[in-house]
Order: structure tokens, then C-alpha cells, then sequence
């Protein structure tokens, strides 16, 4: 059975062309994953993603540690699960976790935005480390950084310093795009 699963690609120039780092996926095969990101930690490598609620129903927030040729070095461990949150459905059939991207402030303090289906709606959160580390317990404010029709958020700096949210809006097929 075919599963979704996150691949390392890599390219001599940003605009490709692709290919596979390595023979499969960083995730494990397994498992359905999607949404990976690269965060390194200290000078470790992780990629953070998704398992997917269509397979555990409680969509799992993931991070396994990386080589530093960029190949899986252990097990993947669950960072946080979709149901947590205060905002969360509860009682739901199943819990969405989408699209991690991790930030830290200008204090220090890390910050993960990521996505969720809520009350059948799109949305995007912000959780925190509490210690500052990615292996660390996180907290997920209470509050919507967008309370509907938003996801796959990310932050970045203007070339002139500016700090600028993006993510795709609207997310109904097939009018997504990024926002």
C-alpha cells in the first residue's frame, strides 16, 4: 500500500532541477507523514512533520533526528497531538495536524505555527516551547492566529527587516493559493 511520506530533495540552484537526497523517504515508510520541515537545533538536524490523522485519527506533531548528511538517525518522537489544544474539537472523530513551521522570537522563545481543522474549518495556531527546545513541552495559546480559512503559515524577513506572516487562503479546491 502506497503512503505519504516525507522525502529529502536536493538541487545544485534553487531552481532544480530535483532529485532524491536518498533512497526513500526520512519518515518512517510505515507511516502516513506529509508536511516536513528542516529545523536544526544547536547544530542538530530534525525534520518536523505530520503523522497523519488518517491513519491515527489524532493527527501526531513529529520530529525525528536527522545525520548530518540529512539521513533518519532514530525513531521519530511525538512532539504534540491535534486534540490537545483548548480550541480543539472536543469529542471530534478525528484531529488535524498541518503544515509545522518553527520560528524562534527575538526573546528566544520557540514558536511553532501550524494548521488544524476545527468545527470543519481551516486554522492556524501558534503553540510553544516551554523550555525553548524542540523536544521540549508545548503549550498552544488559547487564541486563533487565524480563526478560519488559513494554513501552512510561515514568518520571514523582508530584505529591509521586516517580519511578514504568509500562508494559503482560500483552502477550497481549487482556489488555493498562498495569501
Amino acid at each position: 500500500m502506497a503512503r505519504r511520506r516525507t522525502q529529502i530533495l536536493a538541487a545544485d540552484t534553487p531552481m532544480g532541477p530535483f532529485s532524491p537526497h536518498s533512497d526513500g523517504p526520512v519518515t518512517p515508510r510505515n507511516w502516513e507523514c506529509l508536511d516536513g520541515t528542516l529545523y536544526i537545533e544547536n547544530g542538530k538536524p530534525y525534520m518536523v512533520f505530520c503523522h497523519e490523522w488518517l491513519q491515527v485519527h489524532d493527527g501526531e506533531m513529529c520530529a525525528i533526528p536527522l545525520r548530518d548528511d540529512l539521513r533518519a538517525a532514530g525513531d521519530p518522537v511525538v512532539l504534540f497531538r491535534a486534540s490537545e489544544p483548548g480550541w480543539a474539537d472536543k469529542g471530534a472523530e478525528n484531529y488535524v495536524t498541518d503544515g509545522p513551521f518553527l520560528y524562534r522570537s527575538r526573546e528566544g522563545e520557540l514558536l511553532m505555527l501550524w494548521s488544524s481543522s476545527c468545527g470543519g474549518v481551516y486554522r492556524q495556531a501558534v503553540s510553544r516551547s516551554a523550555n525553548g527546545t524542540l523536544l521540549g513541552r508545548w503549550h498552544h495559546d488559547p487564541k486563533l492566529l487565524l480563526s478560519r480559512d488559513g494554513g501552512h503559515g510561515m514568518v520571514f524577513r523582508t530584505f529591509d527587516g521586516r517580519l511578514l506572516f504568509t500562508c494559503h487562503q482560500p483552502n477550497q479546491h481549487p482556489l488555493e493559493r498562498p495569501g
